[in-house]
């Protein structure tokens, strides 16, 4: 078993070595420092089983170090590590193609589990995030079912705030056209027909963060 690990922490990487033995003693572990080192890596050598990646790295970083790694690797499953719980970074990542979130304060016994359940071809979330979504699903779920993904709430928020589709799509790093099917699937699940009366109904059905509200 083959498994590239993106981090810059030197103590980390001590530390997750002796775990990665207990997964498997025949484990062979590469490691980069950043993420333009492990994609000129992946230009020579793409057999890895299993990409870990911390998210936050020097140069490319976060969502799009893992979005260029997902293009280099479209079949390796990516679990990031991270020593935050931001729950829509986590999402976000998710949606995106990440097959796992592992804290970096984890026990031992914990990213074993993770790393196997990964390996088997599932998706691991922590506890406290499986709750926030669990908690935020029922929030953004209407009389008929539909759901707002997390995506869609960050939309939602930009547009409360009265941002064109354009800026929108700066800030959140996506195509304008993007942007506007995810605003018209928000007036849809919000029963509106126009912005202004999103924001209203939004807030009051308390989708918006408390400063908005």
């Amino acid at each position: 078993m083959k498994i590239l690990l993106i981090d810059d922490h030197p103590l980390f990487i001590e530390g997750i070595k002796g775990i990665l033995q207990r997964l498997n003693e025949s484990v062979q572990t590469q490691y980069c420092g950043s993420c333009e080192e492990a994609l000129g890596l992946i230009d020579n050598d793409d057999d890895f089983d299993l990409l870990l990646l911390d998210l936050n790295l020097p140069g490319i970083s976060g969502l799009d170090g893992l979005q260029q790694l997902r293009h280099s690797l479209p079949a390796t499953p990516i679990i990031l590590l991270s020593a935050s719980e931001d729950r829509n970074k986590v999402m976000s990542a998710i949606e995106l193609g990440a097959k796992g979130y592992i804290a970096k304060s984890s026990p031992p016994d914990i990213i074993i589990s993770a790393l196997q359940l990964v390996l088997s071809g599932g998706v691991y979330l922590p506890m406290a995030i499986l709750d926030s979504v669990n908690s935020q699903r029922q929030k953004t779920s209407n009389a008929e079912g539909q759901v707002l993904t997390p995506r869609q709430v960050d939309v939602l928020c930009l547009l409360a705030e009265g941002d064109s589709n354009k800026r929108i799509a700066t800030k959140l790093a996506m195509a304008e056209n993007t942007v506007r099917v995810h605003v018209s699937a928000i007036l849809r699940f919000l029963g509106v027909s126009n912005r202004t009366e999103a924001g209203v109904a939004a807030a009051r059905m308390g989708l918006l963060p408390e400063s908005e509200n």
